[in-house]
This record gives C-alpha cells, sequence and structure tokens, in this order.
C-alpha cells in the first residue's frame, strides 16, 4: 500500500460514505466503523496514518443509540496506546474530530483535552471549514507528509514496518479491505489467515488444493471456488489465476 490509510469512526451512514469519498478523491484508502467495540479492534490490529472520529458512537454494533461517552472513551484508550509526540509537539498519530456536538464548547474542551489536534463542525462544508486542508496540515506537522514517511514516524517503533494489507479480527472472522467490511465463516476464516501469511511472508500466490488442505477441509473436488465465489470477498478480497493459485488482493 502505497497511500495514506485513515480510520473514520462515524456512526451516521451518509456522513461516512462523504468522508471517504473525500479522502478517495484525496488519493486515500480508509476503513469505516461506527462503534468503540471495532474501534478498540483495528487500534490493536490496524495500521492508520490518521483517525477521523465522530464524538458521538455506539458502544457496540447493536447498540440502541450512539453516546458521546463512547467516542471520549475511544479517544482516551488512542491515546493511551499512542500517545507520542514530535518535536513541535504533534501527536505522532494526529485525530481530527469530526462532529455535531464540536458546537458545544465543553465537547471541544473535553476532546483536546484527551488528545484530539483539530476538529471540524457538521456539517461539513460549512462554517468556512476545509477537512481536506485539516487532514494535510495534521499529516504534515506529525511528519507523516508522504506515506513513505509514516513508517519512521509511526509513534510505536519497532524492528520493521509492514503496512498491512488488510485489517482483522483476531479470528479472521472479521476482514476490513479497502472500507468494506467482510464476514467469514470459520473454514472460510481460515483460509483467508493462511493467505493473509502468505502474502505478509512475500510468496501471495497458493495452491487452492494446498490451502484446503492446509486448513482441514472436506471439499473432495478440491476446489477453493466452491468455498468462496458467491461470497462478496470473491474477486475483491480472494484473486485466483486461474490455473489453482489463489491470493490476497494488494491495498
Amino acid at each position: 500500500m502505497s497511500n495514506h490509510r485513515a480510520l473514520i469512526v462515524e456512526d451516521e451512514r451518509d456522513m461516512a460514505a462523504e468522508i471517504g469519498d473525500l479522502l478517495g478523491s484525496m488519493g486515500y484508502d480508509h476503513v469505516a466503523i461506527d462503534n468503540l467495540a471495532d474501534g478498540r479492534r483495528l487500534l490493536d490490529g490496524g495500521e492508520f496514518c490518521f483517525i477521523l472520529l465522530d464524538l458521538q458512537i455506539k458502544a457496540e454494533k447493536f447498540s440502541i443509540r450512539p453516546r458521546v461517552e463512547a467516542g471520549m472513551t475511544f479517544l482516551r484508550e488512542l491515546r493511551q496506546k499512542h500517545p507520542r509526540r514530535g518535536d513541535n509537539d504533534m501527536h505522532l498519530l494526529p485525530v481530527i474530530v469530526v462532529s455535531g456536538h464540536a458546537k458545544e464548547h465543553e465537547d471541544i474542551v473535553r476532546a483536546f483535552q484527551a488528545g484530539a489536534n483539530d476538529f471540524v463542525r457538521k456539517p461539513l462544508g460549512q462554517f468556512g471549514q476545509d477537512l481536506s486542508a485539516k487532514i494535510e496540515a495534521c499529516l504534515d506537522r506529525s511528519g507523516r507528509h508522504s506515506h513513505a514517511a509514516c513508517c519512521a514516524n509511526a509513534d510505536d517503533v519497532r524492528p520493521e514496518c509492514v503496512v498491512e494489507n488488510i485489517t482483522h479480527s483476531s479470528d479472521y472472522r472479521e476482514v476490513w479491505f479497502r472500507g468494506e467490511l467482510f464476514m467469514f465463516g470459520e473454514l472460510q476464516a481460515r483460509v483467508i489467515r493462511y493467505l493473509h501469511e502468505a502474502w505478509k511472508s512475500g510468496s501471495p500466490w497458493v495452491s487452492g488444493k494446498a490451502i484446503l488442505r492446509r486448513v482441514g477441509s472436506g471439499d473432495s473436488a478440491a476446489k477453493l471456488a466452491n468455498l468462496f465465489r458467491r461470497h462478496p470477498a470473491w474477486q475483491k478480497l480472494l484473486l485466483s489465476d486461474g490455473r489453482g493459485g489463489y491470493r490476497l488482493a494488494d491495498g
């Protein structure tokens, strides 16, 4: 992946789509979620260059109503995991709050105290705001002026930096790819895990028969297409070479 990648945490589907369209026009990739639980999971396994956070989000996917406190909790926990700042006192992982509650002075103050770097009021395009300009400014101030600089300026320094092509739950039953969530059954999840490990090893193409044997499939025909061809991830996340080889798509 050669583009900046954003995490959108937004409860309103239309607003998430609007922000996603803006990021696409800027050449950036994104993953969009609407609740605190998914945000926690993605922070543990995802690689993001910046966060766009609505304060009023759900605590769980099936929560009855969104709450400001769920967004504030996510922001505080994010800063516990990514606290570091650069020489100019800017967080190395920037967070921009995008919220209708940003018009409330108390919520703005609380968000900055919890670690937000900037805020934008909803609806977008009003109040003389320019979200794209704010994103670019935050990226520049955090040392992420280009995606190539993101690894060097990540706030969790590691021996090597591998930018993942997907983000996933621990069991691979939920996989985010190019902003879309795919849900898998147990056997399908094993296949995706195996292919993801192959992708990270640098040898992404794997024989379908070998994969099915490895994950314990009872398919006597030994065709991976039998397991996935009706799944929405087929030919989006999971690619075939037409000769029995399979791989995960690049981000």
